[in-house]
């Protein structure tokens, strides 16, 4: 029997469920592709300290080795199956293509995948060394807590203001992540909110909101956010914006939502295989149709200081 899914003759098309297709995070990382092995690393050169030589004559030359800090990303695999029975085929051949919903919707499972795999490199441990064993961390002068008010003092938590905004651009500002050299390399800043993030900001714009420092910026006398034809936040305080609903909670505090702010430069995302399908009969189950998919990938960030958590109030 034909699943009540399926459309009758006259039907033209199915309608996918609502889901997120594309991905989100991918245009926000340094992305390579056709990667091999177990493993890949990416070499940091550390910085280094020159000597003064005033009033010195024929003194020993001092020869320094470059530090370096190896990073690791290991591939993290996957695969997706769904089928068609062989008799489905030929009775919808008529009206629809099965086969067109089916890659699909492995294709939207990808990139909701892909964004996954980003926000763990983006926010998760890392792992660093001679084998990549030794986690790393997010330092703390990289989190804006989640009371944080300029003044200082608070207890009570919030959501994301414009001041931890600020905040966090200052750490990336004071840490040389974002000065002036990155922004001549063409280096950007990328964030990212959640949709109630985003509408306590444009709440803010709204002046419904006692930040004086808020309303001052979201005037037109100086610099308020940058609106998509839909009414979304895509730039604002230098910052492009990414809305998703699958940025996670703070580890071991479900009341604490992360948000971010990093260069476009802090996050590797490599692919060992990009989605690759492959369509295939299966003899065991009378001739149906199977589409298979499968893909590898993983992120790591390039420093952990390009990057600052945002902790906001998951319930605001």
């Amino acid at each position: 029997m034909i699943p009540d899914h399926f459309t009758i003759q006259f039907g033209r098309n199915f309608t996918a469920a609502v889901q997120q297709t594309q991905s989100r995070f991918r245009k926000a990382a340094v992305v390579e592709t056709g990667c091999t092995g177990e493993a890949k690393t990416h070499n940091l050169v550390l910085p280094i300290h020159d000597s003064e030589t005033t009033g010195e004559r024929l003194a020993q030359t001092l020869l320094q080795e470059l530090d370096t800090q190896k990073r690791w990303v290991r591939p993290q695999t996957f695969d997706l199956a769904t089928g068609e029975p062989f008799w489905d085929e030929i009775m919808l051949a008529p009206a629809i293509l099965p086969g067109g919903k089916h890659l699909e919707a492995h294709l939207g499972a990808y990139n909701r995948r892909v964004d996954r795999v980003f926000i763990d490199g983006l926010f998760g441990t890392n792992y660093i060394g001679k084998n990549g064993t030794t986690a790393s961390e997010i330092p703390a002068e990289n989190v804006v807590g989640v009371a944080f008010t300029p003044e200082g003092g608070s207890t009570d938590p919030t959501g994301l203001t414009v001041d931890k905004i600020i905040h966090a651009k200052r750490i990336l500002t004071k840490n040389e992540s974002y000065g002036d050299d990155a922004r001549a390399r063409g280096v950007q800043l990328w964030g990212a909110m959640t949709p109630e993030m985003e509408e306590r900001l444009l709440f803010l714009a709204n002046g419904t909101t006692s930040s004086a420092a808020a309303n001052r910026l979201f005037s037109r006398d100086y610099m308020p956010p940058t609106l998509d034809k839909d009414g979304n936040i895509s730039f604002f305080l230098g910052v492009n914006w990414i809305r998703s609903t699958q940025l996670p909670l703070k580890p071991g505090d479900d009341e604490v939502q992360y948000s971010g702010i990093w260069t476009s430069d802090a996050v590797h995302l490599d692919f060992w295989k990009e989605i690759q399908t492959s369509v295939d009969r299966r003899a065991d189950l009378k001739n149906a149709a199977q589409f298979f998919s499968q893909y590898g990938l993983g992120a790591c960030r390039s420093e952990d200081k390009k990057v600052v958590i945002i902790e906001c109030d998951a319930e605001v």
